[in-house]
Formats: C-alpha cells, sequence, structure tokens
C-alpha cells in the first residue's frame, strides 16, 4: 500500500472515531433510567425551591415553569467528606435530567461551566431550556474527580441503565 493510501486510511479512521465518539449533550443518557438518585417533581409556576443531595454533591436549586420553558438556577458544592480529605477538583461536570413518568431521561442539559479549582468552591449556575414534552420531573447528575497530592478519587451519579 503507497504512503498516500495509508494516509488517506488514517484520516478516515480518525474521522470515524471522532464522529462515533460525539454524542450530543441532549441524547446523553437518552432513555436511561433514574433509580438511586432524587427525582424532583416538576410543578407549574413557581419559583419553587429545593435541595437534592447526594453522598458526593449538594445541590440548591430555584425554578419556575412557564408556558412549557424552565429557568432554573442555584448552586453546587461537594458534601463535607471531600471538602474535608480533598484539596483540589480535576473537573465535575454537572447535568440537568429531564425526565418521563416512569423516570427515564428524555433529554440531557449540561450546566456550561467547568467546575475547577478548590474542593470548598461553590459553583453558581443558571439556565433557561425548554421543556421537552412528556417530562413530569427533572433530575440532576454528575461526574468528577478531586485529588489530594498523588491521591485520586473519581465520583459520579449517573443515569446509566436502560
Amino acid at each position: 500500500m503507497s504512503v498516500k493510501m495509508k494516509i488517506v486510511c488514517l484520516s478516515f479512521t480518525c474521522l470515524l472515531f471522532l464522529a462515533v465518539g460525539c454524542v450530543e449533550t441532549a441524547m446523553k443518557f437518552h432513555g436511561n433510567h433514574i433509580s438511586s438518585v432524587p427525582v424532583v417533581a416538576l410543578l407549574e409556576g413557581g419559583p419553587h425551591a429545593g435541595t437534592w443531595k447526594t453522598f458526593d454533591l449538594v445541590i440548591d436549586y430555584t425554578y419556575k415553569q412557564n408556558g412549557g420553558v424552565l429557568d432554573i438556577s442555584g448552586q453546587c458544592a461537594l458534601s463535607e467528606h471531600y471538602r474535608m480529605n480533598y484539596a483540589t477538583i480535576s473537573e465535575i461536570f454537572v447535568y440537568l435530567f429531564f425526565l418521563d413518568k416512569d423516570s427515564r431521561v428524555l433529554e440531557t442539559l449540561s450546566f456550561p461551566n467547568n467546575w475547577v479549582g478548590d474542593t470548598d468552591e461553590v459553583q453558581l449556575f443558571s439556565q433557561t431550556h425548554k421543556i421537552p414534552a412528556g417530562t413530569t420531573g427533572i433530575s440532576f447528575g454528575y461526574s468528577g474527580e478531586v485529588n489530594e497530592r498523588k491521591d485520586r478519587m473519581s465520583f459520579y451519579e449517573l443515569p446509566l441503565k436502560k
């Protein structure tokens, strides 16, 4: 095989891997089931406020629903466990899931801030998004990594099961 042909084949293979790896955020986890984390019933009007909490993360939020549009804002903080035992955040990604009546993901919204820095930092968020048809509730999810010198800890709460 000629050098030119090898380059063409390698380029095509790289493009194929890139295309397969690129999934639009809205479709991430589509159809997967939320089972072990709190689901928030989506109420009309507002503002409505609450706290969504897991072992890893605490999210205080306020939302308002009007005419099929959700305005949501709030703040995320790591749990005391991570703040006491780790110094820095390598990265944390936070998601909002729109759920159907069976707690299956209809659409995923990614908060735009890439959360890095000190484990004591609080991450603020504010989003406006059209509510997908069939939505009865919302939930949050995340994946992240913290570290203390050479000790690293990864954690997540994501709807990975169909």
